[in-house]
């Protein structure tokens, strides 16, 4: 059963699953870097994860929609 569910966070099946898993990333982003916000360079670690991440997240989604 569980094995269904983190399937389906990790790599989602639906548009809504894939909006909340962005919205996801963002949120977690935000927070990580509010919480670091006294070290610049743990900021920019922080964002610059969370963009990857995105990135990587974004170029699974068309690679996806191409094949």
């Amino acid at each position: 059963m569980l094995d269904g569910v983190f399937d389906e966070i990790v790599t989602p099946r639906t548009d809504a699953g894939a909006l909340s898993q962005v919205l996801l990333v963002v949120v977690a982003t935000v927070l990580l870097a509010v919480l670091v916000r006294r070290e610049r360079a743990l900021v920019l670690l922080v964002v610059g994860v969370g963009v990857g991440l995105l990135g990587v997240m974004s170029l699974r989604t068309l690679h996806g929609r191409i094949m």
